[in-house]
């Protein structure tokens, strides 16, 4: 899948070194992104996401430099519910990559595996996140107070599968 700057794709062997360099972010852990130990750890995650085709790397087009993350997950809710997880590295952030692979994301979810509502939380000191999902047209739909495990408050968004065919597509991409 592709936007103006970015591919969304299948996962490789020889990003894992990007992948732990991502990883090292501070921000990242204490947005609940996991941190990984070491380059071989890393090298094993990916070998298990390249088996997971709702899981992708988002890399630039202009160099194929890893960015960032995204993955459509089944939160074991129902058929056609699905969660929005994703990450974006320090260096890449406040480029507008989280919007347009988020953007992405929506249409293969609505469109391609048929979901009914995305959904995706975010913890609540994480405001960069939260106004991505804003802007990319999510619904706040409340704060679950000290869910996170690190004790943090959680806010949970989603976008309805109507929601998003009734936007422009200017507004979508």
């Amino acid at each position: 899948m592709e936007t103006k700057d970015l591919i969304l794709r299948a996962w490789q062997e020889r990003d894992a070194d990007s992948l732990f360099e991502l990883c090292q972010d501070s921000e990242m852990e204490k947005n609940g992104i996991s941190y990984f130990d070491s380059k071989v750890e890393c090298l094993e995650l990916v070998k298990a996401w390249m088996e997971d085709f709702g899981f992708l790397a988002i890399v630039r087009k202009t160099d194929n430099e890893l960015v960032g993350f995204i993955s459509l997950g089944d939160m074991n809710r129902y058929e056609g519910y699905l969660e929005l997880e994703y990450g974006i590295g320090a260096n890449y952030r406040n480029k507008g990559y989280a919007t347009q692979a988020i953007k992405c994301a929506l249409e293969y979810g609505f469109c391609k595996l048929n979901a009914s509502v995305i959904a995706a939380w975010v913890r609540s000191h994480n405001a960069g996140s939260a106004r991505v999902l804003l802007k990319s047209s999510f619904t706040f739909e409340g704060r679950l107070r000290k869910h996170a495990r690190d004790g943090s408050d959680t806010l949970c968004y989603s976008i309805l599968k109507e929601e998003w065919e009734s936007k422009p597509r200017e507004q979508v991409f």
